[in-house]
């Protein structure tokens, strides 16, 4: 299990930080790392326990296509969702007052899948050796996969954590320096 938690504070008000995360289209255009294409609240209501929001976003030259179902809402607190894509993820979101103003808190949660585990990796060539030394270590020494799972599972946390860290910042910087309005 890959979990990312990261952690900022915001000299905002709760209120207003919670009502920007609970805006997915703006939290989503403040990602630098990935172009929102379409992100839509099912029915165009405000986000609320029970909501579904459909998400079209461009990483790099991928396409991310999936909804997201809003199981826990609780205004200016927390927010837990969970997808429907390919490899489901967790999100949950949670606001708290800290030194006059919120402490924002975003962990993500999944289960990842050989295909991400290696695209954490650095180049092809190293793909390719790990790729061969997985299958010939699961013969042998089956530890060793283990071990070297472990070692790519940190690598992508260590990747998605620095680009939590950049999504975090970007909305410290919009929220401290952006007036009432969140468009």
């Amino acid at each position: 299990m890959i979990v990312v938690c990261r952690s900022i504070h915001i000299d905002a008000p709760v209120e207003r930080v919670f009502a920007l995360m609970a805006n997915p289209a703006m939290r989503a255009r403040l990602n630098p790392d990935e172009t929102p294409l379409t992100v839509e609240i099912e029915n165009g209501a405000p986000l609320r326990r029970g909501s579904i929001c459909h998400y079209r976003l461009q990483h790099g030259r991928r396409i991310l296509d999936y909804r997201m179902r809003v199981h826990e809402f609780m205004p200016n607190q927390r927010m837990l969702s969970t997808s429907d894509s390919t490899v489901p993820f967790e999100v949950r979101i949670e606001t708290a007052p800290e030194d006059g103003g919120t402490r924002l808190t975003q962990t993500e949660s999944f289960e990842a899948n050989d295909a991400m585990l290696q695209e954490a990796l650095p180049d092809k060539a190293t793909n390719n050796i790990v790729g061969l030394v997985q299958r010939f270590f699961t013969l042998i020494d089956p530890e060793a996969v283990l071990t070297l799972r472990r070692r790519q599972e940190e690598q992508l946390t260590k990747i998605l954590e620095d680009r939590m860290d950049h999504w975090l910042v970007a909305i410290k910087a919009h929220l401290e320096g952006a007036t009432d309005e969140l468009t």
